[in-house]
């Protein structure tokens, strides 16, 4: 389970990922953004858990662009839901420990559907998405849900988070170096 500790480390690795990454992209990015990436890298999740299960993906894999390595996918889905909030500005709540899912796929599927209401609060959040009817959580509890769903996927393939999420950051960090090192 992700810690107040943890979750404050992942929050400003964050926080600095989505400042370093700024100038590479041609827009300034939102809450809504955010959300909108939390869907590309849910299929990137979705592509490693559908491998792991058997199913032939080779019709939606790119050879020049292996996607494979499912803990770094689970820690950009973090990365994307967290940054929802960075940029919402309206930082989750700790996850609170939750019903356990059945199955790797059960888990996956609780992913998606607390990924869509953390996507579905950052568009309200950005101003693109009128407030749904009912009682719909805001950013904060919306990806307090999302990561605690992402942990619980992380646990069931034997995965530590936090730990993923470090690497994560290792990683894009040596990228941003590199990419602004080849800037003029």
């Amino acid at each position: 389970m992700i810690g107040d500790g943890e979750l404050a480390e992942m929050l400003e690795q964050t926080r600095q990922l989505r400042e370093g990454f700024g100038p590479t992209a041609p827009r300034p990015w939102d809450a809504a953004t955010a959300g909108a990436e939390l869907a590309v890298q849910l299929g990137h999740l979705a592509l490693c858990v559908a491998r792991r299960q058997g199913i032939d993906v080779s019709d939606y894999c790119d050879p020049g662009r292996p996607i494979g390595d499912i803990g770094d996918e689970l820690a950009d889905v973090t990365l994307q839901t967290l940054s929802i909030s960075v940029l919402a500005d309206a930082p989750p709540t700790t996850p609170q420990d939750g019903g356990s899912p059945g199955s790797e796929i059960e888990a996956l599927l609780l992913l998606l559907v607390c990924a869509g209401r953390a996507a579905e609060a950052g568009l309200v959040s950005a101003g693109y998405r009128h407030q749904p009817t009912g009682t719909p959580p805001p950013v904060p509890e919306a990806c307090a849900a999302t990561l605690r769903a992402a942990d619980q996927l992380a646990q069931m393939l034997g995965l530590d988070l936090p730990t993923e999420f470090r690497a994560m950051h290792a990683d894009a960090t040596a990228f941003l170096c590199s990419y602004q090192g080849a800037q003029p």
